[in-house]
């Protein structure tokens, strides 16, 4: 005799036998129970999950001697033809092959007639969603009114497929992914039935690889039975099934959480040398990861994780002394670089470095070692000189336009120690003089980096675009009154513009320029950017562009040139001469407009940075918090 798979010789004979799908098999016979039986049902779920033997079930139920009834006797002639599948009453056919109309029109010429020896023709298509259109249309009538003895069961793995018209004319059973724990406990009822022994890790290893198909999980079970024999041990099945094992794994992430980049890849290295599925190896490791964190945060995890009690000893011990935000930190950091590892064409390196990554993860600062040392930079300046506000009277600060605003303070007591440090700092009667631009001009700030950032902490600095301009020096005061404030001299800026228009043949008439052209075509204003300026007076407007450039044939263009010269005549009201001429390539003398706004920017971001480097709050955040300028960002 042939060998039965174990799939087939352990398939459910009644409802009771479903395993995962109890909201189908109760309603389904609370249905029987109470004569409220459709004419047409839809199974839909993936592969595996008992939506055929739940129709043969049903089918049986139907036309059971004894019913109809939720618990077939499986004894009648009906019941055991329905399992072999070779009931005269009870067609199944296969949606995938037989798709046509002539298919379709075919058993509707056999409906009408009465079954031969069961109570119901049952009609059980598979794989619905294959059928045509033309087949789903002759489907219809039959199906909305099809005679009293016929019973239409639909099984699909997409329904979205199925049209809508079919959809409404049916009911709708979705079935669900079966839990890994309730697999696991189907296995170990077959072995044991099977005289078989297995351990736990093997069980949670075909369970989990199962992905909640109950049929998936019987087929992996009978090839650890072609391997393993009489037992069946976590590692070689691992190994049978080409996966790494739960306790490798758990290696892999006692690594990370410790920090130990040698066993990181050490681990890694034997994985790849055993060939395993390196994607397939991150996925498991994101998994335990987050089983990391579940038995870190929660007191009893047996439900919200399908760990044996091995593994979750293991979990616990190592656990014990890890941070739960460090853990969250490297799952995080791992699921946010899985998807680099599953398209990188070197997945092993790609692996490897984004471990390396979370291994070398910087330490989380507690907050109240950030307060203490925030506290000492408050020591610190007050130590210098710098007086701190202890009443809640009105405190003069000088913005950098020179107006001075009154804002009010509250008690020392309630203001936080980073908000002290900075009113310190703020209220130095020497910072006008000593510091020329006040802080309120560049503003500093910790960026927090990702998880797979190594470098500790970087300050991210933010600058006003405008020029770096000094400020006559004001003496800041306190407690300025309004009538003394009105009397107050405006502050004059160095760079501030003069009244009258810029003098022909400057810098300042060819920008002049640029902006009216930039208003009315933005695009020629970002070419002409690129041309030397060669004179620049009311009688003559000539420019030299670089030949074989990128901005050459644009700037030449008719419109370009109309457009240019238009704005020209407007501002110098006479009718100016415009010429554009091309020099050799290499040979260009002169500054362009773009390159004079690239130097004048480099020169406020060098200027903004030794600013920010030399004030004395910056200072006091590098030295006490680790910091360093990383970034100078001048405003648009």
């Amino acid at each position: 005799m042939s060998y039965l798979v174990l799939a087939r010789k352990w398939r459910p004979m009644t409802f009771d036998d479903l395993v995962g799908q109890e909201h189908v098999s109760r309603t389904l016979s609370n249905a029987i129970v109470s004569g409220r039986i459709a004419h047409a049902f839809l199974f839909t779920g993936v592969r595996g999950v008992g939506k055929t033997t739940s129709a043969r079930i049903l089918a049986k139920s139907l036309n059971c001697e004894a019913g109809p009834t939720p618990k077939p006797c499986l004894q009648c002639p009906a019941c055991t033809e329905i399992a072999a599948s070779n009931d005269i009453d009870v067609q199944e056919i296969d949606g995938a092959s037989y798709n046509g109309v002539d298919e379709v029109r075919r058993l509707q010429e056999s409906l009408p007639y009465r079954p031969s020896r069961d109570r119901f023709k049952v009609v059980i298509v598979d794989e619905v969603h294959m059928l045509s259109s033309n087949a789903w249309n002759a489907f219809l009538k039959t199906l909305e009114e099809p005679p009293p003895h016929v019973k239409f069961i639909f099984a699909t793995t997409e329904v979205h497929k199925v049209p809508v018209t079919i959809l409404s004319r049916c009911q709708r059973y979705d079935f669900k992914l079966i839990s890994s724990s309730s697999i696991a406990k189907q296995l170990r009822h077959v072995l044991d039935q099977e005289g078989i022994a297995a351990d736990d890790a093997a069980l949670g290893l075909m369970a989990r690889e199962a992905a909640g198909s109950m049929r998936d999980a019987m087929s992996l079970l009978d090839q650890a039975i072609a391997w393993g024999g009489d037992k069946l041990v976590g590692e070689e099945i691992a190994r049978v099934l080409g996966i790494a094992g739960r306790g490798k794994l758990l290696e892999l992430a006692q690594a990370m959480v410790h920090g130990d980049a040698q066993a990181v890849l050490m681990i890694v290295a034997h994985l790849a040398d055993q060939g395993f599925d390196l994607v397939q190896v991150a996925r498991d490791t994101l998994e335990v990861l987050r089983d990391l964190v579940v038995v870190k945060v929660c007191n009893s995890p047996d439900s919200l994780t399908d760990l044996t009690p091995e593994e979750l000893a293991t979990m616990r011990a190592l656990v014990a002394d890890a941070r739960g935000e460090d853990l969250i930190r490297l799952h995080h950091g791992f699921s946010t670089g899985f998807d680099q590892v599953v398209h990188a064409p070197q997945q092993r390196s790609a692996l490897e470095m984004l471990l390396l990554r979370l291994v070398f993860r910087p330490p989380l600062l507690p907050v109240d070692d950030l307060i203490s040392r925030l506290d000492g930079i408050e020591r610190r300046l007050v130590g210098r000189g710098a007086a701190l506000p202890r009443s809640g009277g009105p405190v003069a600060l000088r913005n950098h336009r020179g107006a001075t605003a009154f804002e009010p303070t509250e008690r020392t007591e309630s203001v936080s120690a980073g908000d002290r440090a900075v009113m310190a700092a703020r209220a130095q009667p020497s910072a006008a003089v000593k510091d020329p631009a006040p802080l309120s001009r560049v503003a500093a700030h910790r960026e927090i980096h990702p998880v797979a950032d190594t470098e500790p902490w970087v300050a991210e600095t933010v600058v006003d675009s405008s020029p770096i301009d000094m400020e006559i020096p004001v003496q800041p005061t306190v407690g300025t009154a309004p009538s003394e404030r009105s009397q107050e001299q405006p502050v004059r800026r160095a760079t501030e513009p003069a009244p009258t228009e810029p003098a022909p043949g400057s810098e300042a008439a060819w920008r002049a320029i640029l902006e009216t052209v930039q208003q009315q075509n933005a695009a020629l204003a970002a070419v002409l950017e690129h041309a030397i300026p060669v004179e620049i007076s009311p009688h003559a407007v000539h420019l030299a562009i670089e030949e074989g450039s990128f901005y050459a044939d644009r700037a030449r263009d008719d419109q370009a040139v109309d457009l240019l010269t238009r704005v020209v005549r407007a501002r110098f009201h006479a009718s100016t001469e415009v010429s554009l001429s091309l020099l050799d390539t290499g040979k260009a003398r002169g500054r362009t407009l773009f390159d004079i706004n690239k130097e004048q920017r480099l020169e406020q971001e060098r200027k903004a940075r030794a600013e920010l480097e030399s004030h004395k709050l910056v200072q006091a955040a590098i030295e006490s918090l680790g910091a360093r300028v990383h970034l100078i960002k001048l405003d648009e």
